[in-house]
């Protein structure tokens, strides 16, 4: 079911102020209801499929603090649909927990995590007008590497999607990045298979010892998961 996440109406009254100053301070947008109108002047929002990388057996790397990849996946995920939901924008998420719910026939982790690729992207091209934004950290032998890196699919629009996120996560994250988006190889079966503008993000490096110390708090994953929502917005404003 195609869901527009949003925080409950309580949390939602006393948060409003805050919002605005998340808006200001990181997603760097106009207002609300002007952006709205700006974008979606036919009143045909896309749905924003966000995908924590990940998940149930597979927890993908380790960082060097000890904190598994999917963990981090899904907290960024997680606080980008609050986002998303908070200013009207439909969107859901291929997993909502670390959980996932294997059938019992299938033995092996190859197995498991086979099958929820192919669960993924049923999800994810069973849905009408998707965007699809999966994410990921990232993981290199060298320590010294750090910042966001933005990988996009074939399919249209996926290039000019990347490039709202790469100019958005720089920004928030890491202003002197060089890192150009780039084509996703090939051999990464959710992108290679789903049909819609799909891109794919590493917000940091797991490796890098401040990197993923900074990966391990709430502030550093709130303000990666602002800027994620706010290169889409700017995506929505260029398409």
């Amino acid at each position: 079911m195609i869901k527009v996440y949003r925080l409950p109406a309580l949390l939602t009254a006393l948060c409003l102020f805050s919002a605005v100053a998340l808006a200001a301070l990181f997603l760097r947008i106009q207002p609300t209801g002007q952006m709205l109108s700006a974008v979606c002047a036919d009143g045909d929002l896309p749905v924003l499929v966000l995908d924590p990388g990940h998940g149930g057996e597979d927890g993908g790397a380790v960082s060097v603090t000890g904190t598994r990849e999917s963990v981090i996946n899904l907290d960024i995920g997680l606080r980008a649909a609050d986002l998303a939901g908070l200013i009207g924008l439909p969107c859901r998420l291929t997993r909502e927990s670390e959980s996932i719910a294997y059938p019992p026939e299938l033995k092996t982790t190859a197995q498991r995590k086979t099958y929820d690729q192919h669960a993924r992207v049923d999800l994810i091209n069973g849905t009408p007008n998707a965007v699809l934004l999966s994410i990921h950290q990232n993981f290199f032998p060298k320590s010294s590497a750090r910042g966001p890196q933005v990988f996009y699919a074939g399919t249209p629009d996926s290039d000019v999607f990347a490039d709202c996120l790469r100019e958005e996560l720089n920004a928030a994250l890491l202003p002197e990045n060089t890192r150009a988006a780039k084509p996703i190889a090939e051999k990464i079966y959710l992108m290679k298979n789903v049909h819609c503008t799909a891109v794919l993000v590493e917000c940091g490096f797991l490796s890098n010892a401040g990197e993923a110390r900074l990966l391990d708090t709430n502030e550093y994953r709130l303000k990666a998961a602002s800027a994620l929502i706010s290169g889409y917005l700017s995506y929505l404003q260029q398409r």
